[in-house]
C-alpha cells in the first residue's frame, strides 16, 4: 500500500524548542497532515523525557536528530514504538554531519529510516522529504546521496540503499524541488495536487517540472514514468 494518504501524524522532536515549532507550523500549513513538536533535554535526560511525553499512538512519522541521542537512538527508538499503534516511519534531522559523512547516512538508512536531511538546508526541504516518504520514497539530502554514489557508484554492489538515491549523474543536477516534482508526475500526480504539497502555484510547480525535465532529456509524462521506472523513483518499501 503507498504510504502517501496513510501517514497523517507526525513528531518532531528536538532540543530547540524553536526549530520544532517552526517545523510544526510548516508541515500543518496545508492541512494535510497533524504535526507535534516534542522538546528534549540533553544528555542522559532525554529518554527520560521520550518515558514521560504523552506521544499521540497514531504516529506516523518521527523527525528526529539521531546526532542527538548519539549511542541512545536505538533505545529511543524502542521507547517510541512501544506505545504506538504502527511501526512508524523515521526522518533523520542531523545537526552535526557533513556531506561526506556516507556512512553515517548508510548506517541510517540500514536501521530503517526513511530520509535524511541536515539542519543546514531550509526548512521547506524538511517538507519535502516530508511528502516524498508520505509517497512512499527514500528522502536523502541531495549532498548526501551524491557523496554515498560516488563512494559507492556500483549500484550491484549496495542494492537497498544506492537504488532508491540515485543512479544517472544527470540525476545530480536535479534541485530537491525538481526531483520532488518529477517522482510525483510519475505517481500521477496533478500540478495543482503538487502544488498544494509544497505550498506552491500550479505555474511554478510546472516551471520546476519542466527545468527537472530538461535535465534529464524527458519531454512527455511517459518519459518521466520511464524514467522513474528505470531509476528506482517508484520502488515501496
Amino acid at each position: 500500500m503507498n504510504e502517501y494518504n496513510t501517514i497523517h501524524n507526525v513528531l518532531i522532536m528536538d532540543t530547540n524548542p524553536v526549530l520544532v515549532a517552526g517545523i510544526s507550523m510548516l508541515l500543518q500549513e496545508d492541512g494535510s497532515v497533524a504535526a507535534k513538536a516534542l522538546t528534549v533535554s540533553t544528555g542522559q535526560s532525554m529518554l527520560g523525557d521520550l518515558l514521560a511525553a504523552n506521544i499521540d499512538p497514531e504516529t506516523d512519522l518521527i523527525i528526529i536528530d539521531p546526532c542527538q541521542f548519539g549511542d541512545q537512538l536505538e533505545a529511543a527508538m524502542d521507547i517510541i514504538g512501544a506505545g504506538l499503534s504502527k511501526k512508524p516511519r523515521y526522518i533523520a534531522y542531523c545537526g552535526v554531519m557533513k556531506a561526506g559523512d556516507q556512512e553515517t547516512v548508510r548506517s541510517l538508512l540500514t536501521l530503517g529510516f526513511s530520509g535524511v536531511v541536515s539542519k543546514q538546508v531550509d526548512l521547506q526541504v524538511v517538507k519535502i522529504a516530508v511528502a516524498s516518504v508520505r509517497h512512499g520514497l527514500v528522502h536523502v539530502e541531495q549532498a548526501f546521496a551524491e557523496a554515498m554514489f560516488q563512494a559507492a557508484p556500483d549500484v550491484d554492489a549496495d542494492p537497498i540503499l544506492i537504488d532508491r538515491i540515485r543512479k544517472s549523474p544527470m540525476e545530480a543536477e536535479l534541485t530537491e524541488r525538481e526531483a520532488f516534482v518529477l517522482r510525483a508526475v510519475a505517481f500521477g500526480k496533478s500540478m495543482k495536487e503538487i502544488g498544494h504539497e509544497l505550498d506552491l502555484s500550479s505555474k511554478t510547480v510546472e516551471t520546476y517540472k519542466a527545468r527537472g525535465a530538461s535535465k534529464l532529456g524527458l519531454r512527455t509524462r511517459k518519459d518521466i514514468v520511464g524514467h522513474a521506472l528505470r531509476s528506482g523513483w517508484v520502488t515501496q518499501q
